[in-house]
């Protein structure tokens, strides 16, 4: 046991996943770090005049979650908008409606959140009364003075199709007529019985591009929407137990000078470790770029124990026409924060090969790609140590045996992000064997080929124990179905796959993750055990307060904190 006096001493029934002292009754603090973990009065003997010692009975402590694939900003960006959540009925939102237009000037832009419930939004306009979206005629009546935007929820949100309605001065604000058409063929304009512009327009794929395709009179988020939005998001975050965010989709450069902002001011409380979500167009446009300016991001990262700066993401695939549309105004991130960019597989490994040059860590969105994806690596990494560099494969979604054991031999790292997959939008993979479809989203195989491997949420929720769920009982939404029995985790795999396992990300494995004497002194306090939980157990857990480096940034106790 460690000697000295603990700053505070945290009492529960606590889960260290440090595998010298797996259990303990008590936490010693001192100076942000963890002092000493172990029982109740030995713990309590490194008490001095000064100690506070917080008692939660027999709630559980565990280390803080870390969120590997968090998508944090956009969950406050959604609070900037004005809501629809609570409508029940057309009447209801065309209430709301004229309401927001009263209480603004003439001309005003009214841009709401989409009908129905977050964070999901699945089937919003059925579930109001009418089963239908308001129409043009109806919102023209509700803001007669106002341009009125209702905003899909999206394929990173919803699922797909999803749509979009508009008054009649809005469509007129963006140009919309009876001769328009969108660049991007997933997205459809509606027409009345004349031809005319009905006021919805409807995305069918996940990429989401109605806004910067056929809507730029739609008012953009500013740098101070932005930046309240990722304050607002700390607390959400905070509140499901999660002390660090790995943004590994990127982020764009005013994102980025947000979290920025913050930690300069102080406010930022959650360990977050940024991406650059790069703006060129092509591999000629990015060497310079790499070589001179992208410095600060090379090998393990710039920043400190609460931001840091670390490589680049490098989309592989996707339409053409993407690239066309947000090379209009690369800025024009909407609420993702990232750049939607798209490589066909040659621009993709010349980009990669880039990165390797110039020791930037490459992320990318894998999906189920990966028997594509792996063969470029694995000729990148003749040249350039990708795995000593921990480059990261996200987001996997089928894969094989084969495509596994190529990537241990790699040595890269992978997050993968269960609830997308598995529970919400699991449709394309009803089709396949039960055998294949253990190596869905594939955490089990991954770690039993020694793969670092971490989980995080997408934001779909934004609650790790959710995705806690997800990893062990593998449960479609719609069907129930399970999704690869042999795919399941058990509850302990799918803790550390949630809290310790992210440190690696960061290059952070020697002082984040466990609470064992000497690392960060970030935990979570849960009212029920995550380990002894069975089934759907899991999901009757909940925070109860948070802390980052030994200050709670959640919970009764951080009230007036000091």
């Amino acid at each position: 046991m460690a000697t000295g006096t603990a700053d505070r001493i945290v009492l529960g029934n606590v889960i260290t996943l440090d595998d010298a002292v797996p259990r303990a009754e008590a936490v010693a603090i001192r100076a942000g770090r963890v002092l000493a973990a172990g029982k109740r009065e030995a713990v309590l003997a490194l008490k001095g005049g000064e100690t506070r010692i917080d008692d939660f009975g027999s709630a559980t402590v565990i280390p803080g979650f870390n969120d590997t694939h968090a998508h944090s900003d956009s969950q406050g960006l959604k609070t900037i908008r004005p809501s629809l959540a609570e409508a029940r009925s057309v009447d209801d939102v065309l209430k709301r409606i004229s309401e927001l237009a009263k209480a603004q000037a003439p001309g005003t832009w009214i841009a709401t959140m989409p009908v129905g419930e977050p964070p999901f939004y699945f089937d919003g306009a059925q579930k109001l009364a009418e089963g239908r979206l308001p129409t043009r005629e109806e919102l023209d009546k509700a803001a007669p003075n106002h341009p009125v935007y209702i905003a899909a929820p999206g394929g990173y949100w919803g699922v797909p199709p999803c749509t979009c309605v508009l008054n009649t001065a809005a469509l007129s604000a963006n140009g919309i007529t009876r001769e328009s058409q969108p660049a991007w063929p997933n997205i459809t304009i509606h027409r009345d019985a004349s031809g005319e512009p009905n006021g919805q327009i409807t995305e069918k794929a996940y990429v989401t591009l109605t806004e910067q395709d056929l809507l730029p009179a739609v008012p953009r988020f500013t740098y101070a929407e932005r930046l309240e939005g990722v304050r607002r998001a700390l607390p959400f975050y905070h509140a499901r137990g999660t002390t660090s965010i790995y943004e590994g989709h990127g982020m764009g450069p005013e994102a980025i000078a947000c979290f920025r902002e913050l930690h300069e001011k102080g406010e930022l409380t959650m360990r977050s470790a940024l991406v650059i979500s790069p703006t060129w167009a092509s591999a000629a446009e990015a060497e310079p770029i790499m070589r001179d300016y992208l410095a600060y991001a090379r090998g393990n990262g710039t920043g400190d124990d609460m931001l840091r700066i670390t490589g680049v993401f490098i989309a592989y695939g996707g339409d053409k026409v993407i690239r066309e549309v947000m090379q209009r105004d690369v800025t024009d991130v909407g609420f993702s924060g990232f750049v939607k960019s798209v490589n066909a597989p040659d621009e993709f490994e010349a980009l990669c090969e880039l990165a390797g040059r110039y020791d930037l860590r490459m992320n990318t969105i894998v999906s189920d790609k990966l028997h594509e994806i792996v063969p470029i690596l694995e000729r990148v990494a003749k040249k350039y140590p990708i795995g000593k560099r921990r480059w990261v494969l996200e987001h996997v979604s089928r894969s094989t045996p084969s495509d596994l054991e190529r990537v241990k031999k790699l040595g890269v790292t992978v997050t993968l992000i269960p609830p997308h997959y598995v529970w919400k939008v699991a449709g394309p993979f009803m089709s396949m064997t039960d055998e294949d479809l253990d190596y869905l989203s594939p955490a089990r195989a991954l770690h039993e080929l020694g793969v670092d491997v971490s989980a995080g949420t997408d934001a779909v929720p934004n609650d790790p124990l959710f995705c806690l769920w997800v990893m062990t009982t593998r449960r479609e939404r719609t069907t129930g179905r399970i999704m690869g029995k042999n795919g399941r985790v058990d509850n302990a795999l799918g803790l550390r796959l949630l809290t310790t396992a992210g440190a690696y990300l960061t290059f952070e494995e020697n002082v984040k993750g466990p609470l064992r004497p000497g690392y960060y002194a970030d935990l979570a306090v849960l009212s029920g055990d995550p380990i002894a939980a069975e089934g759907d157990d899991i999901l009757n857990i909940r925070c109860e307060a948070t802390m980052v480096g030994g200050r709670w940034v959640y919970g009764d106790k951080a009230a007036g904190q000091a």
